[in-house]
Parts: C-alpha cells; structure tokens; sequence
C-alpha cells in the first residue's frame, strides 16, 4: 500500500510540474503576442486558466501529504499535549466532511457538465472539473490516513502540524 502512495505522490509531483510548466509558457505567448502582435489565440488563456484549476486540486493532495496545510497556528503552538491530540482530531474530522462533501458534489458537477463544452476548445467541461473531485477524493485518503496516525500516537508524542 506504501508503494502505491509513493507511486501516486510521484505522478502527481510530475503532473504538477508539466501542467505549471505549460502553464507558465503559455502565459508567456500570450504576453509576447498581445503587445507584439496586438492578437493573442483564445485557447491559450483558456488552457493556461484550466491548468491553473488543474494545479490546485492536484497540489492539494501533496500538501496534505506533508502536513502543509493551513492551520491557526496561534492555537497550535501554544498547547500540548491531549489538548492538542484533540484539536488534530476535531480539524481532520471537520477536514474529512469537506472533502467527502468536495467529492460528492464534484462528481454531480462532473455529471453535469459533461454535455457543455468550453468556448475556445470546445473541450468538455467535465474535462476541466474532472480534477475536483479527484483531487479531493486523494487529499480525502490522506486525512484518513493523518487521523488515524494521530489516533495511535501518545498525547505526549503529538507535535503541531508542520513541526514534523
């Protein structure tokens, strides 16, 4: 099971990286023709806006994979303990009903959209919103995964998310 998170960890930092690569030249071209040329092609910010959301939820998934996500900080590090055993609990459940609820309205959005197309493409737009749920269903597995760590270890073991 490690293996297969390593492997899925590794696509996505791939996938990742290609799509802010794309990303970036295709915002690129679109400066140079605009003030060049005084044309830019439609897709191109279409593309480069879609990768954007593609970015997003394919990060989301990584950083929760390190702890990275935001968390009050001012809280956290002032408390302890089973004290803050609990606040880890109660931010991953809470963390878990969003994201069950990104899933299953993402997948609604997916079913819906799949009969659209985008102006410039003339892509689907399920194409496009494809990757909410995905994302969300990945970073889903790795709260799991953070709360039941948290779950086994002491109180005293706990330390501030981030910290580790």
């Amino acid at each position: 099971m490690l293996a297969l998170f390593q492997a899925l960890e590794k696509f996505l930092k791939l996938l990742v990286t290609f799509a802010n690569g794309l990303m970036l030249v295709l915002v690129f071209i679109q400066v140079i023709t605009r003030y060049v040329f005084s044309w830019t092609p439609a897709w191109g910010e279409e593309l480069a806006r879609y990768l954007f959301v593609w970015v997003v939820f394919l990060s989301m998934p990584l950083v929760a994979s390190y702890g990275g996500h935001m968390c009050i900080e001012t809280l956290t590090s002032r408390v302890k303990g089973a004290t803050l055993k609990f606040l880890n609990i109660v931010a991953d459940i809470f963390s878990i009903i969003f994201l069950g609820i990104m899933v299953y309205y993402g997948c609604i959005m997916v079913a819906r959209t799949s009969f659209q197309t985008s102006p410039a493409m003339q892509l689907p737009m399920s194409y496009v919103y494809v990757v909410i749920p995905f994302g969300c269903a990945v970073m889903l597995i790795y709260v799991i995964i953070n709360l039941i760590k948290t779950l086994q270890t002491p109180a005293s073991e706990i330390k501030p998310k981030g910290s580790e």
